[in-house]
């Protein structure tokens, strides 16, 4: 059986796969100070204010004490396609009733709380440091985390990338990873055309496959905070600052399939296509995970399906950090089940604890928590191979 250094130079080895895919959540820009989704949860609600506060509070009591704010957009985004279908045009919610408009305001209110949080930076008070709170004026979010991850992913691949494929899928609303990339001279091939305003024109296979050297396809799967409808319906990727464009409450930042029914108006399906291909693809991959904690089911399936598919090549390194109480730890669920599956020989988890590899928990004897699973501990992993 092989041990923790032997399964250490098996994930740098897959690490030097010609084609990547790496799906990157909040984590990832929490250094960057962009709360993680409760901190923004709490952030928007000391932000939302009457008349718009009532129903936000009613409507969190109405969902499970661990939703979030994507749980609310989802839940409102149900409330108003069926108040709108009703006769009355209203639904109840915690004995009142509420009709269309109201249940729009809430919803706009929400978007634009959210896209200036994420725009401009925030970073609640901890441990005694100070609540930090950007504006258009002195924003607080910095690009020097994502910069240095570009720089240690590529700095090994000079003489592959003619050959080579490397794909970003994140959840995440803020442009870190576009910037990142920008800043390291590389091109972005995100689903619009080129410009300081760009419009939408999809993830086609065919432009996504054939991209030149140092061009990379960024799927964003929750929208971006760069993302607007514009007045004629369509979806443009617009400049900050300027006096037209400028409706936050416009921003495409969550997929409601019952809110953007038309195709044209609603681009997620085609993001999730997007990133079914990559998965699909025959060709030997891997799909490196980091700052995502497998909470979005929708996601988790599609790289089940994908790993379940005859003849599928993909091979998934998971940085995360270990769950449980009680001095107990363990993976996320969907992870631990991952151990068990048909597929585990392709799976491996680098957690702040352990190894799992082909459903085996490798431990490192000299180490007491191993930082790989964050997102400045991979950059160095990436940098040096080294996980100490």
């Amino acid at each position: 059986m092989k041990d923790f250094n032997e399964g250490v130079e098996e994930v740098l080895k897959l690490l030097e796969t010609n084609v990547q895919v790496w799906l990157m959540g909040a984590g990832v820009s929490f250094d960057a100070k962009i709360p993680l989704m409760y901190q923004l949860t709490e952030r928007v609600g000391t932000l939302v204010q009457p008349p718009h506060d009532e129903l936000l509070k009613i409507l969190r009591e109405d969902l499970p004490t661990d939703a979030h704010i994507e749980h609310v957009l989802s839940h409102l985004g149900d409330l108003i396609a069926i108040a709108s279908r009703g006769r009355q045009g209203k639904v109840s919610l915690g004995g009142q009733e509420f009709d269309v408009a109201a249940l729009n305001g809430l919803h706009a209110t929400v978007i634009r709380h959210i896209a200036e949080t994420i725009r401009y930076g925030y970073k609640s008070p901890v441990s005694g440091a100070p609540e930090e709170v950007g504006s258009l004026e002195s924003p607080i979010v910095e690009v020097s985390h994502h910069k240095a991850f570009m720089d240690a992913l590529f700095a090994g691949r000079a003489n592959l990338e003619s050959r080579s494929r490397v794909v970003f899928v994140t959840t995440n609303y803020d442009t870190l990873i576009e910037d990142a990339l920008s800043l390291s001279r590389r091109r972005v091939f995100d689903g619009f055309s080129n410009g300081g305003i760009g419009f939408w024109t999809g993830h086609r296979t065919e432009d996504a496959e054939s991209l030149p050297p140092r061009s990379h396809q960024v799927i964003k799967l929750h929208g971006s905070v760069d993302w607007l409808r514009a007045q004629d319906g369509t979806l443009v990727r617009a400049r900050y600052g300027t006096n037209y464009l400028s409706k936050l409450e416009d921003t495409l930042i969550y997929p409601q399939a019952t809110k953007y029914v038309e195709t044209q108006k609603d681009p997620f399906a085609e993001l999730f296509g997007a990133f079914r291909r990559v998965l699909y693809s025959s060709e030997s991959h891997v799909l490196c995970v980091v700052g995502y904690s497998f909470g979005d089911e929708h996601i988790n399936l599609e790289i089940e399906d994908a790993l379940l598919r005859e003849g599928n090549k993909t091979n998934v390194i998971a940085f995360v950090r270990e769950v449980g109480s009680s001095g107990v730890s363990k993976l996320p669920g969907r992870l631990e089940a991952w151990q068990s599956a048909p597929f585990k020989s392709r799976i491996y988890v680098a957690t702040d604890k352990a190894l799992y590899a082909g459903g085996k928990r490798l431990v490192d004897d000299s180490a007491a928590n191993l930082p790989w699973w964050t997102f400045g501990g991979l950059t160095n992993f990436l940098k040096t191979g080294a996980i100490k």
